[in-house]
């Protein structure tokens, strides 16, 4: 072989290992490592955090207060958010009503409206290692489409939580009937 091929495999062989050591960075970087990052619970976002969406549980019924738990990637650890949802009873069906109705043990929907909210109530947001603390509410959902035999709202989310754009502060308001031992 001559010098200069030899040269020129040369470089070519640290042009490689130069983007082998960068691709190995960037995928360090997406498989972050939750155990070492620093979360406070009263600035935390579902962005910081890609997640899988394991549950979804009604808070209050009046108005629509949200609780979502997701388990973070390659992890057991999981974080929550609390939210409202923002909609009007044509976003919020009587079937979405049911099935909100269903997760908190009842069996029927009496009736739902639509109402405004006060962004100063308070959603609890907690973050991987436990600590929690309360924000001032946002929209987190709207718009569900729920199939006849769901049991959560988890099965009818059709947008990203907290993808709402404006400040809208219409919500919604339901009654559950025929509830446990009634």
């Amino acid at each position: 072989m001559s010098s200069v091929h030899t040269s020129k495999m040369m470089k070519f062989l640290v042009l490689v290992l130069g983007v082998l050591t960068s691709s190995l960075a960037d995928s360090n970087a997406v498989s972050r490592n939750y155990d070492e990052e620093i979360c406070d619970p009263h600035t935390m976002t579902l962005a910081q955090y890609p997640a899988i969406l394991t549950k979804l549980d009604v808070v209050l019924t009046n108005p629509l207060k949200l609780r979502a738990t997701f388990r973070l990637p390659n992890s057991t650890k999981e974080i929550t958010a609390e939210g409202m949802s923002y909609g009007s009873t044509s976003s919020f069906t009587q079937d979405s009503a049911i099935v909100a109705c269903r997760s908190l043990g009842c069996s029927k929907a009496a009736g739902r409206v639509t109402m405004s909210w006060t962004p100063t109530q308070a959603c609890r947001f907690t973050c991987p290692d436990g600590t929690s603390a309360l924000q001032t509410c946002r929209n987190m959902q709207q718009d569900f489409r729920c199939p006849t035999d769901a049991m959560s709202l988890k099965e009818c989310i059709t947008k990203p939580f907290f993808s709402i754009s404006g400040n809208n502060l219409n919500g919604i308001a339901f009654v559950c009937s025929e509830c446990g031992e009634d």
